[in-house]
C-alpha cells in the first residue's frame, strides 16, 4: 500500500503503491491523530517536522510508524552571520558553515532569502532548506566566479573535468549549488532555490560565452550517493539540475518550474550518469523536463561514461518542449530507461530521441521503456529523430543526408523501445513519429496495448527538429528506417493516417 522513500532528520517521504498516474482521489495524511495535510498525489512529502521523534501515520485506512533521524550537529547558519535580508551576500557564513561541518552534520538554512554567488557542498554534510528559505543567486557577471572547465596537470599530460556546457567540456559560472566529488549529502526540506535568472542578462544571446557560460541552480560533477528531496527549484538562469559524471542519485518529490519563454531551462538533466530514480517530481518548465544526456564525440573518445539506469516514476512534465528526453548530447550511450506511472500535460513531446550522425559509434540508445503512462494534450507522444538539426552542425549535407552513407565511427545507434498501457488523449499531433538512419535504421519497437485518442483540430506540422520533411495531414503514426516493429492491441480513435507502420 505505501513505501518509505526516504527518512530525514525533519521528516520522510512516503510512496503509495497502486497503478495511478502521479496523483489520485484526494485523501487525508494524519500524523499522531492529527490532520496534516490533504492531498491527490501518489508521492508525499512530510520534510517540516521535529528530530528523533516518531510519528504514526495514518492514512487510507493504513496506519505505519516512521522515526525521524537525529543529525550528529545541527549547524544554523545565523551563527556564522547569514542575514538572510536578500541584500546582503550570504556567501561566506553559509559556506563557512558547510566547511567546518563534521561528517554526519545538518547545516540548518531557515527562514529568510539568502543572497549568494554560491553554495559549496560537502562529504556526508546535509543541507536543509525550512518552509520559507530562499537561496537567491547573484547575478552580476562582474562578481560571480567562473568554474575552469578543465585544471591540467604540471605536465599537462592530465585533466580533472570540473564543469561543461551541452556536451563540451567548456568554462561556467559557478552554479547557486555546486558539488565536486562529493558523497553522502542530502539537500532537503521544503525551502526554494531561485536562480534570479530573469534578472540578469543570461536569458540575452543564452548560448554566446560571455566571460563563460551560465549558471545553474544546482550542479554536481564526479559525485556519488547524493539526494535531492522536496525543496523547489525557480528561475534557473539555465539548466535547473544538471548531474554530471555522477552514481547513485535520489530526486525526490521536487518542484521545478520556469517561464515558459526562458531558454534553454530543462528541468533535470543526468549526463553520463549511473543508477538515477526520479519519483514524485512535478516539472513546468521552459525546455525540456528532463533530459538524459551522456555527452558529444569528444567527451566519448576522452571521458567515455555511459548513461546506465534511469527510473522515472510518478512524476509530472508539464509545459516543456519535451517530458523524457534523451540527447541530443548521448555520444557516450543511454542504456535502461524507465518511465512508468507518469503523467505528461501540455508538453510539445512526450518521449522525445534526438540524434544524428557524427554523434559516434558509442551514441548507443538502448533500452526505453513507457510503461502505465498517461499523456494530456501533448501534441507528438512519441518522436525519434536522427536527422536533429539544431546547431550548426545540425544544418550540415552530411546530418541530412537522407542516402545511405557508410555505417563508420561517426553513426549512433537507436534500438529496443517499449511502449505499452500508454493512455494519450486529445493528441493534436503524431501520436508516433520515428525516422531512423537508412544506414542503421532504429529497431526492435514494442508498441502495444495503448490507447491513443486524437484531437479534432490537428497540427500539420514536423514533429521532429529536422530538415527535407514535408507535413502531412492527420499523421497518426509514421516510421521511416525502423525494423523489426510489433503494433498490437492498439485503440486508436479519431483522424489517423499510418505511414510505415
Amino acid at each position: 500500500m505505501y513505501k518509505i522513500l526516504t527518512v530525514t532528520a525533519f521528516g520522510f517521504i512516503f510512496e503509495l503503491e497502486n497503478d495511478r498516474c502521479y496523483n489520485t482521489d484526494t485523501y487525508d495524511v494524519y500524523l499522531n491523530g492529527e490532520l496534516y495535510l490533504s492531498t491527490d498525489k501518489n508521492v508525499v512529502s512530510l520534510l517540516s517536522l521535529e528530530s528523533d521523534t516518531v510519528y504514526r501515520v495514518d492514512v487510507l485506512g493504513h496506519s505505519f510508524e516512521v522515526k525521524t533521524k537525529k543529525p550528529a550537529f545541527l549547524i544554523n547558519i545565523k551563527d556564522y552571520n547569514a542575514t538572510g535580508d536578500g541584500v546582503t551576500n550570504d556567501t561566506s557564513a553559509i559556506n563557512l558553515a558547510i566547511y567546518t561541518a563534521p561528517a554526519g552534520a545538518t547545516v540548518y538554512i531557515p527562514k529568510g532569502v539568502y543572497m549568494v554567488d554560491q553554495v559549496l557542498l560537502k562529504t556526508g554534510v546535509d543541507v536543509l532548506l525550512v518552509k520559507g528559505a530562499t537561496l537567491r543567486q547573484n547575478t552580476d557577471r562582474n562578481q560571480l566566479s567562473i568554474i575552469k572547465a578543465y585544471q591540467k596537470n604540471y605536465d599537462f599530460n592530465q585533466v580533472e573535468m570540473n564543469a561543461s556546457w551541452e556536451g563540451h567540456p567548456l568554462d561556467s559560472f559557478c552554479s547557486l549549488i555546486y558539488g565536486k566529488n562529493i558523497s553522502n549529502v542530502h539537500i532537503y526540506g521544503e525551502g526554494t532555490l531561485d536562480g534570479n535568472g530573469s534578472e540578469g542578462d543570461f536569458w540575452v544571446n543564452p548560448k554566446v560565452k560571455r566571460m563563460a557560460f551560465r549558471p545553474k541552480n544546482i550542479l554536481l560533477v564526479g559525485c556519488e550517493n547524493i539526494q535531492i528531496s522536496g525543496i523547489t527549484s525557480v528561475n534557473s538562469a539555465s539548466w535547473n539540475i544538471h548531474a554530471l559524471y555522477c552514481e547513485n542519485l535520489s530526486f525526490r518529490a521536487l518542484t521545478i518550474k520556469s517561464e515558459a519563454d526562458s531558454p534553454n531551462t530543462d528541468g533535470l538533466n543526468p549526463e553520463s550518469c549511473e543508477n538515477v530514480e526520479i519519483i514524485g517530481c512535478h516539472f513546468s518548465v521552459g525546455d525540456d523536463c528532463i533530459a538524459i544526456k551522456a555527452g558529444k564525440y569528444y567527451m566519448s573518445v576522452k571521458h567515455y561514461k555511459p548513461t546506465k539506469g534511469v527510473t522515472i516514476r510518478n512524476c509530472l512534465m508539464e509545459n516543456g518542449h519535451g517530458g523524457v528526453v534523451i540527447g541530443s548530447e548521448m555520444a557516450c550511450g543511454v542504456y535502461d530507461v524507465i518511465v512508468a506511472q507518469c503523467l505528461f500535460r501540455n508538453t510539445d513531446r512526450g518521449l522525445r530521441v534526438k540524434t544524428r550522425r557524427g554523434r559516434g559509434k558509442l551514441a548507443i540508445v538502448d533500452g526505453i521503456k513507457f510503461d502505465n503512462v498517461k499523456m494530456e494534450n501533448v501534441r507528438h507522444c512519441f518522436v525519434v529523430n536522427m536527422f536533429y538539426n539544431c546547431d550548426p552542425d545540425g544544418k550540415s549535407d552530411y546530418v541530412r543526408s537522407k542516402t545511405a552513407l557508410p555505417a563508420d565511427e561517426f553513426t549512433p545507434t537507436v534500438k529496443n523501445i517499449t511502449v505499452t498501457n500508454v493512455n494519450a488523449t486529445a493528441v493534436t499531433g503524431a501520436a508516433m513519429f520515428i525516422y531512423g538512419l537508412p544506414e542503421n535504421k532504429v529497431s526492435q519497437i514494442n508498441v502495444t496495448d495503448n490507447k491513443f485518442t486524437f484531437a479534432d483540430q490537428r497540427v500539420p506540422e514536423c514533429p521532429a527538429m529536422m530538415d527535407d520533411f514535408t507535413p502531412v495531414e492527420n499523421l497518426g503514426f509514421f516510421i521511416e528506417n525502423g525494423e523489426n516493429i510489433t503494433f498490437e492491441r492498439n485503440t486508436i480513435s479519431g483522424k489517423s493516417l499510418m505511414i510505415g507502420v
